[in-house]
């Protein structure tokens, strides 16, 4: 798979675009939206991350194939959906299990809250710092959604599934990719919620 690269326009046109995102969202900062996710934020994200838009409709497919849980209907209360999220996206930290390498790092953005998480190794573990600014500079970055997070907790998806679904796209430095996808192979895989998300797919 070929790798894919973040832009890495001028700061100039950088500043451009974010200072432009700001003015049209009515001055939110873009660095902590998780509250208030907007499509202009979203729009930068694309820009900076090609195709990371993707994503979103390949989340929408998978959740009409039964590859993810379907769409809720109504969605939990503001406070409480961030609590479970932060929930969740400690239990990836804890089920990357042990460190291999001391100096790993990569950062996971969700696009349906706009929410950064870096994740860094630390006393042979995973650290995980949620609600950050952004990525480190040369860190593999990770393009996805709360659902393929919870999914991928559950083992009802491997990371090789969800990301040639589409449901994951790896952006940054080829080498930071390779070490970040060769941790989240690790994940456990469970193969009974596998087999009952392909028959509900196929009965779909």
């Amino acid at each position: 798979m070929e790798p894919r690269r973040a832009r890495n326009p001028s700061t100039k046109a950088v500043a451009a675009v974010f200072a432009a995102g700001i003015l049209y969202a009515g001055g939110g900062a873009l660095a902590c939206v998780y509250h208030n996710p907007s499509d202009v934020a979203r729009g930068v994200m694309n820009f900076v991350y090609p195709k990371s838009l993707y994503v979103r409709s390949a989340v929408w497919q998978a959740q009409n194939t039964g590859l993810l849980p379907p769409r809720p209907a109504r969605r939990a209360k503001e406070l409480f959906a961030y609590q479970r999220i932060t929930v969740d996206l400690r239990k990836l930290g804890e089920a990357l299990g042990p460190a291999a390498e001391s100096s790993l790092g990569f950062t996971v953005v969700l696009l349906d809250t706009m929410l950064w998480t870096h994740y860094a190794t630390a006393d042979g573990r995973f650290a995980v710092s949620v609600h950050v600014d952004g990525p480190k500079k040369g860190d593999a970055v990770l393009v996805t959604e709360s659902e393929v997070i919870r999914a991928l907790n559950a083992g009802a998806l491997s990371f090789d599934v969800a990301e040639t679904a589409g449901l994951v796209r790896v952006y940054g430095p080829a080498d930071k990719q390779a070490r970040a996808r060769a941790v989240l192979r690790n994940l456990p895989v469970d193969a009974h919620a596998q087999s009952s998300r392909r028959a509900k797919g196929a009965s779909g």
